[in-house]
C-alpha cells in the first residue's frame, strides 16, 4: 500500500509540475511532446489508485488480501501469484542492453535499421526461433510505427 501511495504522489507531482515545466513547447504540428508522458503517468496514477482502493475495501470488509498478495514470498514456495521478489537480473539485462543500443542506434544509423535490429534481437532473446515469423513481425512492426509517426502524428522520425 505504501508503494502505491508513493506512486500516486509522484504521479500527481509529475502531472502538475514536472511534465508542464520540462516539456518543450508545442511546435504546432503533430502530437504534443507532453502527450506520451501524460498518458504514461496517468495510467500509472489510475493503477495505483485502484490498488489503494482495493486494499482499503479489503480492510474495511474485514477480508484482508491473501498472504500471497500482500507479503513477500518465500523463495521457491507459493503459487507464484505475485512477482514480488522474483526479479531476475539476467532477464532484465537481456532487455535493457538492446533498449540502450536502440537509443544509440537511432542517432547513428537511423530509426528503421536500428528498430529492425532491436526487434530481431529482442525476439531471439525471448526464445523465438522461427526466422520467418521473427523477420515478418519486425518488418511489419517497424513499418507500422514509421507510418504512425510520419503520417499519423505528422512528426519526423527520429535519427538520420
Amino acid at each position: 500500500m505504501l508503494a502505491n501511495v508513493v506512486i500516486t504522489l509522484a504521479s500527481v507531482l509529475l502531472l502538475t509540475w514536472a511534465i508542464p515545466v520540462y516539456t518543450p513547447a508545442y511546435p504546432g504540428y503533430g502530437a504534443s511532446p507532453a502527450l506520451v508522458p501524460i498518458v504514461a503517468v496517468s495510467v500509472m496514477l489510475i493503477m495505483a489508485i485502484l490498488a489503494i482502493i482495493r486494499y482499503v475495501l479489503a480492510i474495511k470488509s474485514n477480508a484482508p488480501l491473501s498472504e500471497e498478495e500482500s507479503t513477500y514470498p518465500d523463495e521457491g514456495g507459493g503459487s507464484g501469484f505475485t512477482q514480488v521478489g522474483r526479479l531476475d537480473i539476467g532477464h532484465l539485462v537481456k532487455f535493457m542492453i538492446p533498449a540502450a543500443l536502440l537509443v544509440v542506434g537511432i542517432h547513428t544509423i537511423g530509426y528503421i535499421p536500428s528498430a529492425l535490429a532491436f526487434l530481431l534481437l529482442l525476439q531471439f532473446l525471448v526464445g523465438a526461433r522461427s526466422w520467418i515469423k521473427i523477420v515478418l513481425l519486425a518488418v511489419i512492426t517497424v513499418a507500422l510505427m514509421y507510418a504512425a509517426m510520419r503520417y499519423g502524428f505528422g512528426v519526423p522520425v527520429p535519427g538520420n
